[in-house]
């Protein structure tokens, strides 16, 4: 005993200073896009007719964290979960823009579960200009070195000669393409 208080606390006042801090609007807002999520996700239908809906798989791997931007930032625990997310991404945001209006999700992202990628605040499209220079340095970069290899392959073979031998097979081939073949 401290001060003449039991030092077991009751978990509901436990949860209770642990949430002190979190707006009740806050905590409204995310309950309704959890709800939203698990709706929309969950009613994805599946091609065949299995006992475990597609729909439910992808809300069991899956798991919206973020939004910003209009941007919904969605983790799955495989890139195949992500990929069948993102050929359904068109469902999905019609979906939860029906019963989230108030986000304005106007597209999905994807992080594998470990990944820690995040969303920033900061504008997208320069972000995304940048990434494209780079890749089209690198690609730049790598088609002067192939271009380099494929030049010195071709000084190479420039220089080969054949055996007079492979030559007159070679030519002697050519010839029976070029003349007409009666045996047909």
């Amino acid at each position: 005993m401290v001060n003449g208080m039991s030092e077991i606390s009751n978990f509901s006042d436990i949860i209770q200073i642990a949430y002190r801090n979190i707006e009740k609007n806050t905590f409204d807002k995310n309950n309704k896009m959890f709800n939203a999520w698990k709706k929309v996700i969950t009613s994805i239908k599946s091609y065949d007719d299995g006992e475990i809906s597609l729909g439910q798989n992808l809300f069991d791997h899956s798991n919206p964290v973020d939004v910003k931007n209009g941007i919904l930032l969605i983790e799955t625990d495989h890139p195949g979960w992500s990929q069948m997310m993102q050929m359904r991404s068109k469902y999905i945001l019609k979906g939860l823009n029906m019963y989230v209006p108030e986000l304005s999700i106007s597209g999905l992202a994807f992080r594998i579960r470990g990944s820690n990628a995040i969303l920033h605040s900061a504008n997208y499209d320069e972000i995304l200009k940048k990434e494209n220079e780079k890749s089209l340095e690198k690609l730049k970069k790598e088609e002067l070195e192939l271009n380099k290899y494929k030049n010195n392959d071709e000084k190479k073979s420039a220089n080969v000669e054949l055996p007079k031998e492979l030559l007159d097979k070679f030519d002697s081939i050519r010839q029976s393409m070029l003349t007409n073949n009666k045996n047909k």
